[in-house]
């Protein structure tokens, strides 16, 4: 399977299974929502890696995942939850020494969320190069890796960096979301490096401003500085913008009743991919990918609340996507 920097047409026959790999970092997820009682916590599943094969399994992608749980509670919930969500846990280790991340998820009336991580010295953290294996790489159309993978420890970044190299040779294209995170003080050239290297990029507004400094879409992308890749910049509740081919795409996200927008923008990568190298083209994924990622803030929970398939294709029909002139790289 080769790349996408194809001038943004179909990669792939129509109707074949994607086959996606995601590593990094799994969490559980604590939830703190006012509508719960005072003696009530929620359980949600978190994680940008996990979270993005979980929604790709959702659309019928063939998923793997390679993180490290403990050997706990926390780490047995998430293998349970994953392993129903039909992600191949086949290289995802137990490790007995340390403790499985969490975070709490605290959600207001308005849906807005504000996120507390507990992952110092978690068996994600403790993820390195000994982890990734050739076999992983087999049969492999794209790996996804984020900036929080990149940013979680040294041996983290290592292990995503060594990870990239082996999927090019296996032929396999790169994707890559920025999720930059000042709070983990990541090393942002490195950050950018590998975002430069992607056939697939997923940038929030949010993160542009913090790590390129740029306020204007099509600035940020230039600064981005990756000729070919497909970039997909996502701007919350304002419409979502693809680069790709020459082209220039957006569209609107539709009016939704907020509960909960925690990890939407993993669900609209997931969706991306899924569609994306099942042979779909890169606007007709962006629609799909906009469509999941409005359904999961209706649910709260991050990845528990991911739409079905059934659900994306309906949505769908919601949206309106629009060609956009004279804004090109």
């Amino acid at each position: 399977m080769t790349g996408v920097r194809d001038g943004g047409g179909d990669i792939a026959p129509a109707g074949r299974t994607a086959r996606i790999a995601t590593l990094g970092e799994g969490l559980l997820e604590v939830g703190v929502h006012p509508n719960l009682g005072d003696d009530v916590l929620a359980r949600g599943y978190g994680g940008d890696a996990a979270n993005v094969a979980v929604m790709a399994a959702r659309l019928g992608a063939s998923t793997r995942l390679l993180t490290r749980v403990g050997d706990d509670a926390a780490g047995r919930l998430l293998l349970d939850f994953w392993g129903r969500a039909g992600v191949d846990l086949q290289h995802v280790a137990r490790d007995a020494e340390a403790p499985t991340g969490l975070y709490v998820n605290e959600v207001d009336d308005a849906g807005r969320h504000q996120f507390s991580f507990h992952r110092a010295g978690s068996a994600a953290s403790l993820l390195g190069p000994a982890d990734v294996r050739d076999e992983w790489f087999e049969q492999l159309d794209v790996l996804h890796a984020t900036g929080i993978g990149l940013s979680i420890s040294a041996t983290a970044a290592d292990a995503v960096e060594l990870a990239v190299e082996r999927a090019r040779t296996a032929g396999a294209a790169i994707s890559f979301t920025v999720n930059f995170r000042p709070q983990l003080r990541p090393d942002r050239e490195r950050l950018k490096a590998l975002a430069r290297r992607a056939d697939v990029l997923f940038l929030s507004i949010e993160d542009g401003r913090s790590l390129l400094g740029e306020t204007d879409v099509v600035e940020m992308v230039a600064a981005l500085d990756a000729p070919g890749a497909e970039v997909i910049v996502t701007q919350g509740e304002e419409p979502a913008w693809l680069f790709a081919g020459g082209e220039s795409f957006s569209i609107a996200p539709p009016p939704v009743l907020l509960v909960d927008a925690a990890g939407a923008g993993d669900a609209l990568a997931g969706t991306y991919l899924a569609r994306r190298y099942s042979g779909a083209a890169p606007a007709a994924a962006l629609t799909a990918g906009v469509a999941a990622s409005s359904l999961s803030c209706q649910a709260s929970g991050c990845a528990l609340g991911y739409p079905t398939a059934a659900d994306v294709d309906a949505a769908i029909e919601r949206l309106t996507l629009v060609p956009q002139t004279g804004v090109l790289r």
